[in-house]
């Protein structure tokens, strides 16, 4: 008997989730929470928004704002009607979101925590844009008066599912296009790698306008467990939240982790729940990660990767930061992905050991930034490998070792 394939986009985990258990908790945000029916139902109620806001297959919506449950709710539902998700950073000002708006060409914007009257100053910067919805006055009214979409979009794999802008080199953000394939993925690859059951609890820390957070939490999701949203990040709170909603996931950046445990009586807090405790996004000394892991006494992980390799290239597992060298390395190509170093300026291979262009390749890379053939082709080598722009090297073994950025890319 042959196994059926997993579903290729991640909204499609949904109605199987609802499945198996529709009664346990999908979703927390502070004090509340939502099962997984009651998550189910809030995705297609904005679905249905979206169908009621004149959205179509391939708009693009954008969502500004903070963490929040309808950051996941708004991403899952532009799937299930075949629209593309553009999340933008709740600290962005308003020329930053204004010029992301204008550059995806976004019919619609949800502007959320008390963003949408700003917004509306600058809506002269936006000529493409109809709707501009205040989240925080109106979004739960919406859901409540939106009915259920019946309306759902089939789309393949390789259709859009997100557009993540990146900084370029003209100072100005890209949108980096990911298709379903890739978020699904990626969120596949990466929960095999770290351990993640139906059964997991997964913290949310770090902005979901990055990939990082949008695929952690779009990875817990898909495999059934629980995602947990931090309302306000700080040490103390992302401590708090371990302990108390005994989470066995979650990915802080190296100065959140160092500022965890610094922390008072850090070494104290019960986080025995944890399976490992991720980190990435900047470089951590090894020191520091041994000072680290001799307070918080848990599993750590390293990740690494590039929005435009839909987030999740390596990873060192626990195992490896206990070795003297490979601590200071960015660990080993996930599956799916290869790595070489070439000179960044001949595009010859360099051999094992000797610094050089960090460059990738996987079917999960972006498809192209979103309208920008000049700057998409400068990301990709005559023979379609992603310039990543980061410098490092590679050892004998495979692990990667990173040394800096590049000024070439």
């Amino acid at each position: 008997m042959t196994t059926p394939a997993a579903p290729v986009r991640p909204v499609d985990v949904l109605s199987a989730a609802l499945a198996n258990d529709s009664h346990a908790v999908a979703l927390r945000h502070g004090d509340r929470s939502w099962t997984w029916r009651a998550f189910m139902a809030r995705v297609r109620a904005a679905a249905g928004m979206l169908d009621g806001l004149g959205v179509l297959p391939g708009d693009r919506v954008a969502h500004l704002a903070d963490n929040g449950p309808a950051t996941l709710e708004i991403a899952l539902a532009c799937a299930w009607i075949g629209a593309v998700y553009v999340p933008i950073n709740g600290r962005a000002t308003e020329g930053q979101a204004a010029y992301i708006v204008d550059d995806a060409a976004a019919p619609v914007l949800l502007a959320g925590d008390g963003r949408a009257e700003r917004m509306s100053r600058v809506r002269v910067l936006m000529p493409h844009l109809r709707e501009l919805v205040d989240m925080e006055r109106s979004y739960e009214l919406l859901l409540a008066d939106a009915p259920a979409s019946t309306r759902r979009v089939e789309v393949t794999g390789e259709a859009p599912f997100c557009q993540l802008y990146a900084s370029g080199r003209d100072g100005f953000p890209r949108g980096a296009v990911l298709t379903h394939a890739a978020m699904a993925s990626v969120c596949d690859v990466l929960a095999d790698a770290i351990g993640l059951t139906p059964s997991a609890v997964s913290l949310v820390v770090t902005p979901m306008s990055r990939v990082a957070a949008l695929s952690q939490a779009l990875m817990a999701t898909r495999h059934g467990a629980e995602t947990v949203i931090l309302p306000e990040v700080t040490a103390a709170a992302v401590l708090d939240e371990i302990e108390t909603r005994r989470v066995t996931h979650t990915f802080v950046p190296p100065t959140l982790l160092a500022a965890m445990a610094a922390e008072p009586g850090a070494a104290d807090r019960d986080l025995s729940s944890l399976v490992n405790l991720a980190y990435g996004a900047a470089p951590m000394p090894p020191s520091m990660i041994r000072a680290v892991g001799s307070v918080l006494h848990t599993n750590l992980l390293q990740v690494y990767g590039v929005t435009e390799a839909a987030g999740a290239t390596t990873v060192l597992v626990a195992a490896d930061h206990a070795d003297d060298v490979r601590v200071a390395s960015a660990g080993r190509p996930l599956p799916g992905v290869r790595l070489r170093i070439r000179d960044p300026r001949s595009g010859d291979g360099i051999p094992d050991g000797m610094v050089g262009e960090v460059q990738v390749s996987t079917p999960r890379a972006m498809t192209a930034y979103w309208r920008q053939p000049e700057e998409t082709a400068a990301a990709r080598t005559p023979d379609g490998w992603l310039r990543t722009g980061d410098s490092g090297y590679l050892d004998a073994d495979g692990y990667l070792y990173l040394v800096g950025r590049l000024s070439t890319r």
